[in-house]
Order: structure tokens, then C-alpha cells, then sequence
């Protein structure tokens, strides 16, 4: 059924919400319903299942999905059309990529599936598949510039991507599903050389990201997050540097399953596939050289949510997008942050525009803690922002947002319980978020959080003092809390503290 005869369905439990959009991905080696919650712009799983099928298995010696595999992913859609129509779901797609689209019995198998859910299966093409997934890289990451690569279990789709735009594409049949039964390390290894050296416009790319898409590869970047013993297990962004990449996916290509059995962090359901994810990602480093690794935790299904979007959507910042809508639901008096952005943002006249856009997400972000006991805010906003499904930030800016939360309700950026933040930072970095904390502090004391307040006043560095002014209008707002805040900012910045109520003109 097409998308829009989709959106004018409903067969949901009485009184259910609406839920814009379901995805259920008929891969090579899973079959995986994702639920997406508003806003779009960067769209929130919030139900996520997959049955590891193995379709794909076997495709590349009978030329046709496994009929265990096939069974087994057939009941599993059935689970899932049923759960999408309870939730209200108001667009179901079901797309099937390489097995499907591949497999002597493929066909057959989209007309089971039809007949018995009453939904239509989209099996999307090579160039679509590499091209939703390439969607799904920029929803998270507007300016990317490099090279796609989703390796699923039957394919690796490549993609060229300069910002917004799309450039050439190709589809490999290098899915780890498809060249496991071959006979040895040096047959794959050749295998994988030839095919990559039939994609001659990878080498213009030499020196840009590879942005690394695809279970099988997310579970490297995993691997390393364990080895690492990183504070911060979030696959969005984490980036390895190429020699680094190089060097760990040498180890892990020349892996037994039962050697990985003994590695920490290896999800025991990749265990096979994994040496041959990371034999594809090496001989591709070698070939288009690369500065990084750049791992996305968004996919082929964030990009059917992306090809959705009108081009003003698209535009949107994905992380301060999902910043106001999270203050749309938690903040006490709703979304101001440009308001208190514009308050402190004289103590700031040096930031980056980086560090402008991290700062203006934390004014956004400043109110979200306030329904938790007293005590806790901090630490539950901390935890809260480093865990958020945000996309366009890197894992540092990332800590620097939650620790600037953090201060904001503490006063300090050097807790203990903040230590899976500052871990992350450097000293400068860590002083940048206590101030930008502080700020916000007292911009949330003398405010109370609500808007139309801070517009009136003004703070700014003023000699060596830093000065806070008050109209005569909002002279009764001055008071011992708002004096120990400017107190503290001021000692923050190694200035004396300076607060003055300005007389009616």
C-alpha cells in the first residue's frame, strides 16, 4: 500500500495516538520493525525490535533465501504488521533489500508476505537502498562529507556525499552473508579487492570521512567503545582516525568466533559475521584512504523518514530541532532559549559558531531537569542529554552540553557523577561548560524560567567587574539568591560581581 493510502489508515487500539511513520526492514541477515516518534527531522525509535533471520544465508552457493531463515522472518513480520496497526501507526512501510531483492525466490516470498498482512512489500532497488541510507548518514550528520558505506549482511551500498548532496553510487555483493561460504582469508581478501577496484571514483574522495553504516559495523565501533573502556557507549558519531581503524580492523578480521567469544564487547549474535565486517572496512580504508571512520547510528530507515521531509525540514539543525522539542515537553513554561541564548551571550563574544550552537542547546536544554527531586536534577539531566538521541554532534560536544546542564543545576562541573562528561573534555573545556552553567544558573534564578524576563535585563563583562542590570520594572527580582549566582559567575570569569538597578528614565 502506498504511503499516502497508508496515512489514512487506522486500525489501532481506541484512543491511540498517532504515530507518524513504521519501518519494517527485510534485511539480508535481520527483519526489524522501528516505530518512529515527531519530530522527523531526527526520528526517535520509540519501538525498536529485530529476529536475526539469516535470509541471506546460504544466498551465495543456492542462490535463494534460507527456508529456516525465511519461516522464521515471515512470523516475525506478522508480529510486526499486527503491533504497527495497534500503535496507530499511520504509515507503514515494509521494504526488503539485497537477499530479497537477489534470491531466485524472492518474489515468491514478497507475495507470502502480501497475502498474509494485506500490506504491500517495496523491494527496493541497489541505487534506492544506497540512496535511503545515504538519507539516513545526512538526517544525522547535514554536513558529511565523504563516502557512505551501509554494509548489510548481502551488500555494501557506497555512496558519495559533499553536504546535502548526492553524488555517485554503487552496490557491492560484499555482505558478509554472501562471502562467508567461500573457501579461504585470501580468496575473500581478493574478492573484496576486485570489487572494490571496479569503483573507480572512490579515490576522488581520498582524505574525506568514511561514514560507516550497517549493524555488522556499528558492532566494530562497539568492540572498540569496549577496549577502550570509553565513558560514553554512543554509536552516533563515535569516529576512530583512519590508522587507528586500519590497524583494529586488522585484528578483528583474523578473529575465530571462538577467540571473539573472549573479546569484550562482542555481541554474541555477530560473532560470525563480524571478522568479515571488518576484512570489507579494511580493504575499502585501503582503497580510499580516508581520514576517518565516522560510525552512524542512522540507517536506511531514518532515511525513509528523511525522504518524507520537505526541503524547509531538511534545513533544520537536527540537534537543536530535537533540543526544542524536548523542551516543548519538559520545560515549565515552554521553549525560551533564545531569550536566555541572547541574556548570556555577552560573556561569550569570543565562541566559535560550534561553540555558539552548543551553547544556544543548552539554554534550550536548561529547564528539562525540574520535574526530578531537587537533588537529583543534575544528575539526572546529565544522564539524560549524554544518552539523547541527538544528531550533528560529536562525542565531545555531546559531554560539553551535558556538563554545562549539569553545573546549571550543581554549580560545579567537577562532581564525580559527572565524570563520564568531563572524561571526555579537556581542562578549557570543562572551565567553558562551569561558565556557561553558571550563566544559565542564574539566568534560571533571577527568571524563575519564565519568559519575558531576560529580555529586559542585560549582563556583560563591564572593566573588571561582571555586571548585572536590572530595570526598574524588574528591581524586586533582585534578592540574595540572584546575588549569590552573580557571585559565582563572576568568580568564574576572575571577576568581582557587580549588580545594579538602573533608575527610570
Amino acid at each position: 500500500m502506498a504511503v499516502a493510502q497508508s496515512l489514512a489508515k487506522s486500525a489501532a487500539a481506541p484512543g491511540a495516538s498517532p504515530l507518524p511513520l513504521g519501518v519494517i526492514d527485510i534485511g539480508s541477515n535481520s527483519v526489524r520493525l522501528v516505530v518512529f516518534s515527531d519530530p522527523l527531522r531526527m526520528p526517535t525509535g520509540m519501538f525498536n525490535e529485530k529476529v536475526l533471520c539469516g535470509l541471506g544465508r546460504g544466498m551465495g552457493q543456492t542462490g535463494a533465501l534460507d527456508s529456516d531463515g525465511a519461516r522464521q522472518a515471515l512470523a516475525a513480520i506478522r508480529r510486526f504488521v499486527t503491533l504497527a496497526r495497534r500503535m496507530n501507526v499511520r504509515a507503514l512501510q515494509i521494504v526488503a533489500t539485497a537477499a530479497v531483492r537477489d534470491a531466485a525466490n524472492g518474489a515468491d516470498f514478497v507475495g507470502q508476505i502480501e497475502r498474509e498482512t494485506g500490506e504491500t512489500v517495496r523491494v527496493l532497488s541497489g541505487q534506492e537502498e544506497a540512496t535511503y541510507s545515504a538519507y539516513g548518514v545526512l538526517s544525522g550528520i547535514p554536513d558529511a562529507c565523504g563516502v557512505m558505506g551501509d554494509l548489510g549482511g548481502g551488500s555494501l551500498e557506497l555512496v558519495a556525499l559533499d553536504g546535502h548532496k548526492l553524488g555517485d553510487s554503487v552496490t557491492l555483493p560484499l555482505g558478509p552473508l554472501r562471502i562467508a561460504g567461500m573457501d579461504s582469508y585470501p580468496v575473500v581478501k581478493a574478492y573484496i579487492d576486485e570489487k572494490l577496484a571496479g569503483v573507480p571514483w572512490l579515490k576522488k574522495w581520498k582524505g574525506k570521512s568514511l561514514y560507516a553504516v550497517g549493524g555488522s559495523w556499528r558492532a566494530i565501533a562497539r568492540v572498540h567503545m569496549a577496549q577502550m573502556h570509553s565513558p560514553l557507549h554512543i554509536i552516533h558519531q563515535y569516529t576512530l582516525q583512519r590508522n587507528e581503524a586500519a590497524d583494529f580492523t586488522r585484528l578483528l578480521a583474523k578473529q575465530s568466533k571462538e577467540s571473539l567469544t573472549r573479546v569484550e564487547g562482542v555481541p554474541r549474535k555477530r560473532q560470525d559475521s563480524l571478522p568479515l565486517a571488518a576484512l570489507v572496512m579494511r580493504r575499502l580504508l585501503k582503497v580510499l584512504e580516508p581520514k576517518d571512520v565516522v560510525f552512524s547510528a542512522n540507517g536506511l530507515r531514518e532515511g525513509l523518514a528523511y525522504a518524507l521531509l520537505d526541503e524547509r525540514q531538511r534545513s533544520e539543525d537536527p540537534l537543536l530541532a530535537t533540543c526544542r522539542h524536548m523542551a516543548e515537553r519538559e520545560n515549565r513554561f515552554g521553549d525560551h532559549g533564545m531569550e536566555i541564548d541572547r541574556f548570556i551571550a555577552p560573556l561569550f563574544e569570543r565562541d566559535t559558531q560550534e561553540r555558539q550552537r552548543i551553547r544556544f542547546a543548552a539554554a534550550i536544554l536548561a529547564d528539562t531537569g525540574w520535574r526530578v527531586h531537587p537533588d537529583y536534577r543534575g544528575e539526572q539531566s546529565l544522564g539524560t542529554i549524554l544518552h539523547a538521541p541527538f544528531g550533528a554532534i560529536t562525542q565531545s560536544e555531546r559531554a560539553l552540553l551535558a556538563l554545562a546542564v549539569y553545573t546549571r543545576y550543581t554549580g560545579t562541573a567537577s562532581d564525580p557523577i559527572a565524570a563520564p562528561a568531563w572524561q571526555l573534555l579537556t581542562a578549557e573545556e570543562i572551565d567553558y561548560a562551569q561558565r556557561v552553567g553558571l550563566a544559565l544558573r542564574l539566568a534560571q534564578t533571577l527568571s524563575a524560567g519564565v519568559p519575558g524576563v531576560l529580555a529586559d535585563c542585560k549582563l556583560r563583562p563591564n572593566g573588571n567587574s561582571l555586571l548585572l542590570e536590572l530595570p526598574t520594572q524588574h528591581a524586586a527580582l533582585d534578592g540574595e539568591a540572584v546575588q549569590r549566582r552573580v557571585e559565582a559567575l563572576g568568580k568564574a570569569f576572575n571577576r568581582a560581581a557587580e549588580l545594579r538597578v538602573l533608575k527610570a528614565k
